[in-house]
């Protein structure tokens, strides 16, 4: 079996960390003999491979023994999906979440301390997720345990016993939910309870560490709907995608056979200054537009909508209290290639600038 046949390697670049000290390394595709796969780190590279038929998902480590799903059941899947995510009913959803929002956020403490993940994000993350997955609210903590290691292993799916963990708590998770599309069913409750925290995590470390930021959308709150496009390039959760090609396809020039697998690495696209004119500065106003954290055409994110809406709907309340924000002490960070985040988020939080 060839080097590109064979179970790869784990990915172990550091550079697209959210916390890294020096910028992303941005490369023309390469084959990776360790890897066993091809490397796309450009924009245009990692666009073009969203925007290609032929790339399809596969897993992280290679050969995967499940049988690739049928194209058709996919699209089939995606189209009721995005029917269930209408403005209309992201508008309910909306409603919901809101008022929990608005309360949560007038309970937090001025000057003390404030972990923004466990007292913020996450329980108005699980609320969104049972009123989404028409979960039962009293068995919500329950399956939000369960959630938990497979969303774990969704961000490092090297580790074997996070593996075996996940799938044990996938098998309990997949009998809870009989309703709504595959999509929004119990992959749809991971990912709101666990997956969107994290995103929010890391959305809201960026702004505490540019304190300025969040000070100008505190003045101009009504910015944050198009901040939040900046916060998802720089700060974008997804690190890694993984995709095969089907056939053998050209993708700007490099030939990758049918067979081979390309590793997108998304965050470090997402800081290409042949797309971003200052890629490592966060600019909340002029940057952010056609970022690639989401994916990006026949790959976009289907849940895209309702990220957004739940991101800005529990970020905005949180910047209009607020005029000043601080890291209350280092930040620790778990995840592994996928994604990352940080594990809490301890934040000082005043209505007025301290005085000095």
């Amino acid at each position: 079996m060839s080097s590109r046949q064979e179970e790869c390697a784990r990915p172990d670049w550091s550079d697209d960390y959210l916390d890294s000290p020096s910028a992303p390394e941005i490369k023309a595709p390469y084959f990776d003999e360790r890897l066993g796969a091809w490397v796309l780190s450009r924009y245009a590279d990692v666009l073009a491979a969203f925007r290609s038929p032929v790339l399809i998902p596969t897993g992280a480590k290679g050969l995967s023994k499940k049988k690739a799903p049928d194209e058709a059941v996919r699209l089939k899947m995606r189209d009721e999906t995005k029917a269930a995510l209408s403005l209309r009913q992201l508008y309910k959803w909306q409603k919901i979440l809101a008022p929990e929002v608005a309360a949560l956020t007038q309970r937090l403490p001025i000057g003390q301390p404030v972990d923004l993940v466990g007292a913020f994000a996450r329980p108005l993350c699980l609320t969104l997720a049972v009123a989404v997955t028409k979960a039962d609210p009293e068995d919500a903590h329950r399956l939000q345990a369960l959630a938990k290691d497979v969303s774990a292993a969704a961000a490092e799916p090297y580790d074997a016993k996070i593996s075996s963990d996940a799938e044990a708590a996938n098998a309990q998770l997949h009998g809870c939910f009989h309703s709504g599309p595959e999509s929004l069913r119990d992959s749809g409750f991971v990912a709101l309870s666990h997956t969107l925290p994290c995103l929010l995590a890391n959305a809201w470390f960026a702004l505490l560490d540019h304190p300025q930021q969040w000070r100008r959308l505190h003045q101009r709150p009504a910015l944050v709907t198009q901040a939040m496009e900046e916060l998802l390039r720089y700060a974008g959760l997804t690190r890694l995608l993984f995709r095969r090609a089907a056939e053998d396809v050209d993708l700007n020039g490099i030939s990758i056979r049918k067979g081979d697998r390309a590793i997108l690495r998304i965050a470090v696209a997402n800081k290409d200054p042949e797309r971003f004119p200052h890629p490592n500065e966060m600019d909340l106003a002029h940057q952010g537009k056609g970022h690639l954290a989401l994916g990006a055409g026949l790959h976009t994110c289907v849940g895209g909508s309702l990220i957004r809406m739940a991101a800005v709907t529990v970020t905005r309340p949180l910047l209009e209290r607020f005029a000043w924000a601080e890291i209350a002490e280092p930040v620790e960070w778990r995840g592994g290639p996928v994604f990352r985040s940080p594990t809490r988020l301890p934040a000082y939080l005043y209505e007025a600038i301290p005085a000095i």
